[in-house]
């Protein structure tokens, strides 16, 4: 042959999908929270609080949201 060439298998991946079930993942979190559960480990409690931190952050950037468009209606009507 002009050019050797040669094919390679494709990859197999494996992976298995799993059964995400919310409310055994809430009641999981509450007894965590109460200090119900002492065997947790750390990477749960600290995505736990990564979680709660994000949900503040998006509560305090709606709120700077609402302030600043009512702060524009206020000034339009009062140059208007």
């Amino acid at each position: 042959m002009l050019f050797n060439i040669k094919r390679h298998e494709s990859r197999k991946f494996n992976y298995i999908p799993r059964y995400y079930n919310k409310k055994a993942e809430d009641l999981k979190r509450e007894k965590i929270q109460k200090g119900e559960e002492t065997s947790s480990d750390f990477s749960e409690r600290l995505h736990m609080k990564l979680q709660e931190n994000r949900k503040l952050q998006r509560k305090s950037t709606t709120r700077i949201l609402v302030w600043i468009a009512l702060l524009a209606l206020l000034l339009y009507f009062m140059l208007s």
